[in-house]
């Protein structure tokens, strides 16, 4: 009906214009109406096309919808808002598609451009450690971390992380996650990566509870377990609450990343240290092979308890080194890492209140070669098995404050004769959910010195950052 009003009113609208300036005949008001005819006709299609690919859309989002609900029944709350926001920003991107088709008009959504954004991690340090006067006893720009994420469509998503300081650029992570349309709850993450080890390694420096990684982390892991490769994720429900969550993946080799202010991978170098070219052709012994199973279980209604293990093995890790007569020959090192981790958490949301208490035991395995002969030959090959732990406790006051406690002992990798331990005391001001205070103290006692560092802490977050597959949510 209003379509026939609205042409009758044109066809009167224009046949009075015309007849007004005398110049309209018979023949040009037939052209006038079979020009409206066709501009009717268009407009009926264009109408039914867009009701038809609506419908479409509508169909494709309650299929959608019905199975993210079974997704979300095994989730825990922190997961279901992850998947809530992938799933929109899935659905978004699938809307937007039609913008870039041929013919189709109009302009790209924000919601599907990459979200940038920065963290600045700022230090002041102080200690009384002999050697101090290069890293300690000064201000710190540690990290200025630099976040690019988005969507590919909508079946993966990617994100990219930058590490700058004062002296280096290091590409931390860059991966692509398949998160969507993959069988039951699965995930495929492929590039590089901090590999899904225990509780803390995972984690990027600025999300931890305290200052620094635990050393027993940094000396049988390097800090952050890193590799370039495949991880594959999946998640099972174990009731109405309580789920299992397991991981494997397989990547070149297993590279530790540190920088941390106290403890051994605190004068770590990054990048190529130079030594001699690699040589000869890689075989399945020289991937590493890692995998994670984590179990969570609902205590009460506001507490849960997580228990986990993690393994990572390099059969074959090769070790290239130069002779005194100039060749350059190598070793194969076998190298194992085992943990076993639990993690308790309570929260009152009436007065957000909450406790953390958490802890994870290691163990090493490996081979190492000392030099004897000569400088740089390694003629005598050691297998070494060393165990070491931490532990901490976090109370959350309110909103804004919460204070903690650290420690840990282990044997040295190397060495297990030799061993080490530490513990401290911490405070965390939360001004915003993107401006953060702490102040640290803590003991150090290694074989060659005992010593104190104190830390101050202010880590500032400008836009959207999260990173993927890290339980970052417990400690923001």
């Amino acid at each position: 009906m209003k379509g026939s009003i609205g042409s009758c009113g044109i066809r009167g609208i224009v046949l009075f214009a015309c007849l007004c300036g005398g110049v309209v005949g018979q023949g040009e008001v037939q052209r006038v109406d079979e020009k409206i005819d066709a501009l009717r006709a268009d407009y009926e299609q264009r109408i039914e096309a867009l009701r038809n690919d609506y419908e479409g859309r509508l169909r494709v989002l309650e299929a959608r919808v019905g199975g993210l609900h079974d997704e979300l029944a095994d989730a825990t709350a922190s997961d279901r808002d992850r998947t809530l926001e992938r799933s929109i920003t899935a659905v978004l991107h699938q809307d937007e598609r039609g913008l870039h088709e041929p013919g189709a008009v109009g302009a790209p959504r924000n919601a599907l451009n990459p979200t940038i954004s920065l963290v600045g991690d700022f230090l002041l340090v102080a200690s009384d450690r002999d050697d101090s006067f290069e890293r300690l006893d000064q201000f710190r720009l540690r990290t200025v971390e630099l976040q690019v994420a988005g969507r590919i469509d909508e079946y993966v998503s990617y994100a990219a992380y930058i590490h700058l300081d004062e002296s280096d650029v290091e590409l931390e992570e860059a991966v692509a996650v398949w998160d969507h349309g993959m069988p039951d709850t699965f995930t495929l993450k492929g590039g590089r990566y901090n590999i899904d080890f225990g509780l803390i390694s995972a984690l990027h420096d600025h999300h931890l509870p305290f200052v620094d990684k635990p050393q027993v982390i940094q000396e049988y892991l390097g800090g952050s377990l890193r590799g370039t490769g495949l991880e594959l994720h999946h998640r099972l429900r174990l009731g109405d609450h309580d789920f299992v969550r397991w991981s494997a993946g397989t990547v070149n080799m297993l590279e530790g990343d540190g920088h941390a202010v106290f403890g051994p991978s605190s004068d770590e170098e990054h990048g190529d240290d130079g030594g001699p070219e690699p040589f000869g052709e890689r075989d399945l012994d020289n991937f590493a092979f890692t995998a994670r199973v984590m179990a969570s279980f609902e205590t009460s209604e506001h507490s849960t308890l997580d228990v986990g293990t993690s393994v990572a093995y390099a059969p074959e890790v090769r070790a290239f080194f130069e002779t005194p007569a100039g060749p350059v020959e190598f070793n194969d090192l076998e190298r194992f890492v085992f943990g076993s981790d639990v993690m308790f958490e309570w929260h009152d949301p009436a007065t957000h209140r909450a406790l953390t208490l958490s802890g994870e035991f290691l163990l090493s395995h490996g081979d190492f070669a000392e030099d004897l002969d000569a400088p740089g030959v390694p003629t005598l090959m050691r297998n070494v098995t060393s165990v070491g732990f931490y532990a901490y406790a976090e109370f959350a006051l309110d909103d804004h404050w919460s204070v903690g406690a650290s420690g840990g002992w282990y044997e040295h990798a190397e060495d297990s004769r030799l061993d080490s331990w530490d513990t401290g005391v911490f405070i965390t001001y939360r001004i915003t959910p993107a401006n953060r205070l702490r102040l640290e103290f803590r003991h150090f006692d290694d074989p060659t010195e005992d010593f104190w560092g104190v830390m101050l802490q202010w880590t500032v977050t400008l836009g959207a950052h999260d990173h993927w597959g890290h339980d970052t949510h417990r400690h923001q």
